[in-house]
């Protein structure tokens, strides 16, 4: 009875690793519960005054994360991974109260602006401090279940925002699920305080423009990194510019007040598919999942556009349920270096943050120009791509 009870107690670093899960977690849920996230095309597109400068907001925002990506990335492995959490989620705090006193374009380029430093901070760092936290009680290898568990509470946080998102903006206006919106980010910053930190693996003496020469020349080393950053770039510019996108179709096929439940719906089963992620992960290689899954979104996007009647919501949301995030962060981080960590990561983003700040212009311009349905289809042509180099990346880690 002693042994067991011995072995049932925590050592000081399965508690940090326990208390760091659990809290960002819940910082996750707090990052995604955005009311007004369902409505951002529709408010956006209102106050500039036509889709193409509305897609530009979600533009800006990645020009912005891809200006301040590298560096802070660099900065994150420098002054460590709690730090650069707590900054995050300041400029989170930021944007979200310009947002909710703006009624000027001008206003949403500067939310724009902070939102995209916001992501920045987080990209690369947010994983990395997962990665670490395990690392510290040997359990890096269990990287993919963790990670799936607390990616998940983005989509929980999708579904009970759009939910009560859509009940406040039936019930009130667009304005008011702005004002709301202020709240979730404050405790979003009193949470990011309570988090521990953990080792640092960065050389103090390094500065960082030697140590982003040796991130860049560990990027040009690696062939199977540099195809899953060209891969990863145009699957995440892609997807996220359409998934932003989508509100202009679905309200083609359905009344203003439920646009947002295909948005809950799509949240469902990234959930599900997150939390599952590592039981799926085990039986199936990332890569395999990866390929699958973009194949699949493009047949499923395609079929509901063609079909263009009141099921094309349903059918367009079905390849939500693939844990295809999850994935590709398995694949990432056991390619990354314990001290570049962060760097490569951001390094990462900053070629998605591009890609998907042309993306986003180009879509709205070819919806001015031709329509939503045909912008939609034309879209998902370049996930061909990515199929095409994941079975490259697939044949070099099974050799």
């Amino acid at each position: 009875m002693k042994k067991e009870k011995i072995r049932l107690k925590l050592t000081k670093e399965e508690k940090k690793m326990k208390s760091n899960l659990v809290i960002m977690g819940l910082l996750n849920l707090l990052m995604d519960f955005k009311l007004y996230g369902a409505f951002a095309i529709i408010y956006y597109s209102q106050i500039s005054g036509s889709m193409t400068l509305g897609m530009s907001i979600f533009s800006i925002t990645m020009i912005a994360a891809a200006v301040f990506e590298f560096p802070t990335g660099l900065i994150a492995d420098k002054i460590g991974r709690k730090n650069t959490v707590i900054i995050g989620c300041v400029c989170s705090l930021i944007y979200a109260v310009i947002l909710a006193i703006t009624n000027s374009y001008l206003g949403l380029v500067i939310v724009a602006i902070f939102e995209g430093l916001e992501r920045a901070f987080f990209s690369g760092n947010n994983e990395a401090f997962i990665y670490d936290t395990l690392k510290e009680t040997g359990k890096e290898s269990e990287f993919k279940y963790y990670i799936g568990k607390t990616d998940s509470m983005y989509y929980m946080a999708g579904i009970l925002s759009t939910i009560l998102g859509g009940v406040v903006a039936f019930t009130s206006s667009m304005k008011v699920l702005m004002i709301l919106s202020v709240i979730p980010r404050i405790f979003e910053v009193i949470l990011s305080l309570r988090l521990r930190s953990v080792k640092k693996y960065s050389t103090e003496d390094e500065n960082v423009f030697k140590q982003a020469k040796k991130v860049v020349g560990l990027v040009k080393g690696n062939k199977i990194l540099r195809k899953q950053i060209i891969a990863d770039g145009i699957s995440d510019g892609i997807g996220e510019a359409t998934f932003q996108f989508r509100s202009e179709f679905y309200k083609m096929v359905w009344p203003i007040w439920a646009v947002g439940i295909p948005g809950i719906l799509s949240n469902i089963g990234a959930f599900l598919g997150s939390w599952f992620s590592g039981k799926v992960l085990k039986k199936w290689k990332s890569e395999r999942v990866v390929m699958f899954s973009n194949f699949f979104s493009i047949v499923s996007n395609w079929a509901s556009v063609l079909v263009n009647n009141v099921f094309s919501p349903f059918i367009m949301v079905t390849n939500s349920i693939f844990p295809t995030q999850v994935a590709k962060s398995e694949i990432s981080q056991s390619l990354y270096k314990d001290e570049y960590r962060s760097s490569m990561g951001s390094f990462k983003s900053l070629v998605g943050s591009i890609l998907y700040s042309i993306f986003a212009i180009m879509v709205g311009l070819v919806a001015d120009w031709k329509g939503v349905i045909f912008a939609l289809l034309v879209s998902q042509f370049l996930k061909f791509i990515v199929i095409f180099y994941y079975g490259k990346i697939y044949s070099l880690r099974n050799r």
